[in-house]
């Protein structure tokens, strides 16, 4: 250990004002233990020893601050039954007291004499009493205290309210997006490339440049780039390079790759396109390939030539053109965002967590330091955790506290921290903030006993990072060797009876052979076998009845698992599940992402369209409604089953209508939870279908009907969403004996009696592949940088990437420190070179190379049995044998997957009909079939029609074609409730529709198409726009028996003069089983009920393609006659049902149908009215009714 820092004794720690104290606490020393001890010397010893009120402890998470604030009131509680013991005040029953810690040991040699045992009591009560009041919260929650107890000398009012900080900053992004993209002004086609699209592209980058309390480099490259290509310009260097170019003495034979580039450069800058430009100079080669091109006894050396050197400096510069058209972005941004986020929470007198900082920062720091004295009388003291993820506006606001007007020292400042486990760069904290306290410290301490790990696994730990001599981004933070306290000694990790070595190293090279025969090598494929690997020892260990820590069997909740991101979460966590292990997730995976939310959309899908029997079976296929293959070839033959299950859906439907999407899904749940839950991953699919059906829920609020709630669903699963959308990321489905997963960064401040790291090698920046978009360093001076595209991008390059391996290391040791037992690392030998950038080498690459090469030697698997035989507790294992072996904890039955062989093809259930599957011509025609009811189809021309001029409004809407139109215009008269359409519900439906593109003008068209649907008379004086809503029923459904021939039914038809309504071309088969539809709307109007139905047909862009024979030829074209007699058939049946006194004669009325393009352009266009003999229905029922008595 270093002079300038020596071990802590907390009991001897200096506590005298003024005084700065630097506590350095690595990994499992016990640090929130040694907080709690210095708290209570303070009430007890410290010069004029302070009230609760007088001491700030803060921390840097609410969760940590929720933990400190209870170990306090603990100690002080254990304090004062000791000082009661030592007075004999109080009898301590046995075990009552618990362990006697060293703090309690301490009291009682301190507190020996009876006056001062008193005044001691006398404290720590008066302190309990008070502990409420106690300034004890993360820094954000102590700057809130700081302006609300002292309002007048902050000058900020106290009454402000929270304002959600990530709903402001979208808001700005999105203004900035606007502003810069719709407006008129012209747009770089390179930023509309980049950004076009949306601001979510935008949001993660603003948000990572307003976390960093740094100097942002000005985003010149591209203007360095203008600037050397008008140099090129203006001296006319295409003449030179042509020059350049055909000497081919200075060329080495048949190399002709700088020739021809600088060639390319000419003729470039003759044409004067500034892409073509662009291009040329970016395939500049660099100074090595120009050597390689170059004779070798040439006197001259082109890269010398000051034209070549500065191609070569155009060249780096215009291969980060992308970069830096993006950082100009970024920057203009991130000022816009720093400029509105103030003033827009000024106006609504409120601010965000990172405003609150500042503006208290500006107070404390100012010149007259009136807010830092006030500050300093109240808290006089401080003991600050977690300091070495502070950033540099925290570090300077406890400074001026602690500082007089002369900048000298004073109070009492404890800081508390692990330079070692600073790995929060991406969030804001400085690392640099940290050295800058050491160097401020007067007083330097470290915590050297390790609490937390069992001898065994801390000196293994200390005898590879001793080896290694890793240092961790900069040479004033260094490993040092840990004590062992012992706690953990009676937890160790047993084999057999036996102590198994605490670290194992699992090494692999991609044992699985890819495609050309060879060990693989592929990141991704690497990943997916370490995974397996790794799932694969978990099940063995759990099943080992002989795995033991100390005298209990290992169980699935002692182990922990950390990789990197979420995505590896979710895949670890399937391979487990699928190994009947039960995971408990932690991090920021996307519930939207998992399997559950795929089959939570086909179940959305079924309920939207309860009549399409294909949802419906795809539906019922998920493990959400369980039927499974079987089950759904097994319906193929039960009709009945079947139609037990579309009456559930159209049950769902229904209260998807009346309570919301959010109903159905909750009626699923509740009929689903028993049966899921006997499920290996039963657990899961419920937890992930109750957050989805909260997050439908809250989403039901900004939609404007059932339709737009799926569509966002599924737009949301199929787009993704921003990371930062907390309320997305995956919940963990139970606690209750699982392995808990989780990313590196969750797991700090955490641990675990055994901890796997399967991809410890992959917490690197991905070869070749990587390309930073802004990035973060330190100047000479200790300042924060941001470089989003400056001219100095490539040198500031390297110093981003020296900084990020510091952080990689760190991230590595707060993964090996969250052992209590045993510590699993993987390794991925993939034979990095020695000599490849630092940046390249894995954190554990370079830890174990240097260990291997400080121990004598070679780098690589084969000498990592040794350098294990060398430092001791360390194994070497090779990767574990396939085979998906199952977790034996579960007394679930197993059923038999095998599948069917040959799986038999899925096809329409042959006994439910609709409209659209009478009417089918042949099996070729079925895809044609589904878009029927909505093609654009002209009727024949006469020479009369082909004499009218074409109606402006039909030509406005020829934009609108196909089925996703119709389902736009019928979503929007159903959500409207038949009142006038709102433009902004006009375009919300047509964008979920996909036809978002229209234009203004046809948009306009369509809101008066659908106002004169809604006023014209439609005959008899029936007007849609005055319907009352108790006389009309939407989307009216039907389903009911059928067994007759077509020839049957045409029969009837022509008896009563209606033959062309079954067309000849139908087939002539038994009709067997259900016939099944849904009517746009059904209404009373008259004294009768009316069917209509709504097309949005294609007939031509002239009046008369909608009125008389052309009108009636496009209705017996699509076979509408049928489908109207058939709606009016099921309205029949439905009212003898409902009406005591029906009668068709006195109640059935019309068949409409409105061809809406043309309904309103003159008397009686796109309206045709059919009112059915009455004798015809009767008939046609009578047929039906026989079906009835024959099922």
């Amino acid at each position: 250990m270093n002079d300038s820092i020596r071990p802590l004794d907390w009991r001897s720690l200096p506590l005298a004002a003024p005084d700065r104290v630097l506590i350095e606490a690595s990994a499992g020393t016990g640090k929130t233990w040694t907080i709690a001890a210095l708290y209570l010397r303070l009430l007890l010893e410290g010069e004029d020893p302070p009230a609760v009120e007088k001491i700030l402890v803060a921390t840097f998470t609410e969760a940590a601050a929720r933990e400190l604030h209870e170990r306090l009131r603990l100690r002080l509680a254990d304090a004062e039954r000791e000082l009661q013991r030592i007075l004999g005040a109080a009898t301590i029953a046995a075990g009552e007291g618990g362990e006697r810690d060293s703090v309690l040991e301490w009291l009682a040699d301190a507190f020996s004499e009876e006056t001062e045992t008193r005044r001691a009591l006398r404290r720590i009560q008066i302190a309990r009493m008070d502990f409420d009041r106690a300034p004890i919260g993360t820094i954000h929650m102590l700057c809130q205290r700081f302006l609300h107890d002292f309002p007048l000398d902050s000058g900020v009012a106290a009454a402000q309210a929270n304002l959600d900080e990530d709903a402001l900053l979208r808001e700005c992004v999105e203004d900035f997006w606007r502003r810069r993209y719709l407006a008129d002004t012209a747009v770089d086609p390179a930023e509309s490339e980049l950004f076009g699209g949306g601001p979510e592209k935008l949001l993660y980058d603003v948000h990572t440049l307003l976390a960093q309390d740094a100097r942002v480099l000005a985003a010149d490259g591209l203007q360095d780039l203008a600037r050397g290509m008008e140099s090129l310009h203006a001296e006319k260097s295409a003449a030179r390079l042509r020059e350049l170019a055909a000497k081919r003495e200075l060329y080495a034979p048949r190399k002709t790759l700088l020739s021809n580039r600088l060639a390319r450069i000419a003729d470039a800058l003759e044409n004067g396109d500034d892409a073509e430009i662009h291009e040329a100079l970016a395939a500049m080669p660099d100074a090595e390939q120009i050597d390689a091109q170059q004779r070798a006894d040439t006197p001259l050396r082109l890269r010398d030539d000051p034209l070549i050197q500065r191609l070569m400096h155009l060249q780096g510069l215009a291969r980060e053109r992308k970069t830096f058209t993006r950082g100009r972005v970024l920057v203009a941004a991130r000022e816009f965002c720093r400029v509105e986020i103030p003033r827009r929470a000024e106006q609504r007198q409120g601010q965000t967590y990172s405003l609150l900082i500042r503006n208290v920062h500006a107070r404390v720091c100012d010149a007259r330091g009136a807010f830092a004295q006030t500050l300093f009388a109240a808290y006089p003291y401080a003991l600050v955790d977690e300091f070495q993820d502070t950033d540099k506006q925290q570090f300077e606001i406890f400074d001026a506290i602690f500082r007089d007007a002369n900048r000298a020292p004073r109070g009492w400042l404890a800081m508390i921290g692990d330079p070692k486990q600073a790995i929060y760069g991406f969030r804001g904290g400085d690392i640099a903030a940290y050295l800058a306290a050491r160097a401020s410290a007067a007083t330097r301490c470290a915590m050297d006993t390790n609490f937390r790990s069992t001898q065994a696994l801390v000196h293994a730990l200390n005898a590879l990072y001793g080896a290694g001599a890793a240092g961790f981004g900069d040479t004033r933070i260094a490993y040092q060797p840990m004590r062992c306290g012992g706690k953990a000694e009676g937890a160790a990790l047993c084999r057999n009876g036996n102590p198994a070595a605490p670290l194992h190293v699992h090494v692999f090279r991609g044992e699985a052979i890819g495609k050309n025969g060879e060990p693989e090598t592929g990141l991704s494929a690497l990943e997916t076998i370490a995974l397996r690997d790794c799932a694969e020892r978990i099940v063995e260990l759990l099943n080992d009845p002989a795995a033991s820590l100390g005298d209990n069997r290992v169980l699935a909740h002692d182990v922990a698992v950390l990789v990197p991101n979420n995505k590896q979460v979710g895949a670890l966590r399937q391979l487990l599940a699928r190994r009947a292990v039960s995971c408990a997730g932690s991090g920021r995976e996307r519930v939207f992402d998992g399997e559950t939310a795929q089959e939570l959309e086909l179940f959305l899908a079924a309920v939207l369209h309860p009549d399409d029997d294909g949802a419906v079976r795809g539906a019922l296929s998920t493990a959400l409604l369980g039927y499974g293959w079987r089950g759904i070839v097994g319906l193929q033959t039960d009709p009945p089953a079947f139609e037990r299950e579309l009456d559930r859906f159209a049950r769902w439907h229904a209260l998807a209508r009346s309570r919301g999407v959010f109903g159905a899904v909750a009626d699923l749940t509740a009929q689903r939870a028993s049966a899921l839950l006997r499920r290996d991953d039963g657990a899961r699919i419920l937890a992930d279908v109750r957050h989805l059906g909260e997050l439908i829920a809250a989403r039901e609020a900004q939609e404007s009907g059932f339709e737009s709630v799926i569509a966002w669903f599924a737009r949301t699963r199929r787009d993704g969403a921003d990371d930062g959308e907390r309320g997305h990321r995956v919940r963990p489905a139970s606690d209750a004996d699982a392995v808990r997963i989780m990313t590196l960064h969750a797991a700090k401040g955490l641990e675990f009696p055994i901890v796997f790291l399967p991809l410890a090698w992959r917490i690197a920046k991905r070869d070749g592949q990587f390309q930073p978009k802004v990035l973060r360093f330190h100047a000479s001076d200790g300042t924060l940088c941001i470089d989003a595209g400056s001219g100095e991008f490539a040198d500031n390059l390297a110093r981003h990437f020296a900084e990020d391996l510091g952080e990689r290391e760190r991230l590595l040791y707060v993964a090996m420190t969250r052992a209590r037992s045993a510590l699993h690392v993987y390794w991925a030998d993939r034979g990095v070179p020695e000599n490849a950038p630092a940046w390249k080498i894995p954190a554990i690459d370079r830890l174990l190379r240097q260990a291997q090469v400080n121990s004598g030697l070679a780098f690589g698997e084969a000498d990592l049995p040794s350098l294990a035989h060398q430092l001791g507790g360390m194994s070497v294992v090779g990767p574990a044998v396939p085979g998906a072996a199952r977790h034996f904890a579960t007394d679930v039955a197993r059923v038999d997957l095998t599948p069917r062989s040959p799986l038999p093809a899925l096809r329409p259930f042959e006994w439910l009909h609709s409209f659209t599957g009478i009417t089918r011509r042949r099996i070729a025609e079925d895809a044609d079939a589904a878009a029927a009811d909505e093609s654009d189809a002209a009727s024949p021309e006469s020479n009369e029609t082909a004499a009218h001029a074409e109606h402006a409004e039909l030509l406005a809407l020829d934009v609108f074609r196909g089925r996703r139109f119709g389902d736009a215009v019928h979503a929007l008269l159903e959500e409207s409730g038949l009142r006038a359409v709102e433009r902004s519900a006009l375009l919300a439906r047509l964008a979920v529709e996909g036809l978002a593109a229209a234009g203004p003008d046809s948009e306009s068209a369509l809101l008066r198409m659908l106002e004169r649907a809604r006023a014209s008379d439609l005959g008899g004086g029936l007007h849609l726009m005055d319907l009352p809503a108790h006389e009309r029923v939407a989307e009216f459904g039907f389903r009911f028996p059928i067994a007759a021939s077509l020839c049957e039914l045409r029969a009837v038809c022509a008896t009563h003069g209606f033959a062309e309504v079954w067309p000849a071309h139908l087939r002539a088969n038994e009709l067997r089983g259900m016939l099944t539809g849904f009517a746009d709307l059904i209404c009373a109007h008259g004294g009768r009920y009316h069917v209509l139905d709504y097309k949005t047909n294609r007939l031509g862009t002239r009046v008369s393609d909608y009125t008389g024979a052309a009108l009636d030829a496009a209705m017996i074209e699509h076979c509408y006659p049928l489908q109207a007699l058939l709606y009016t058939l099921a309205l029949h049946r439905y009212l003898q049902q409902r009406l005591l006194d029906y009668s068709p004669e006195r109640h059935l009325g019309d068949s409409v149908y409105l061809f809406l393009r043309g309904v309103g352009l003159a008397s009686g266009a796109g309206v045709w009215r059919r009112r059915w003999p009455a004798a015809l229905i009767r008939d046609l029922d009578a047929v039906f009714a026989g079906a009835e008595a024959a099922t």
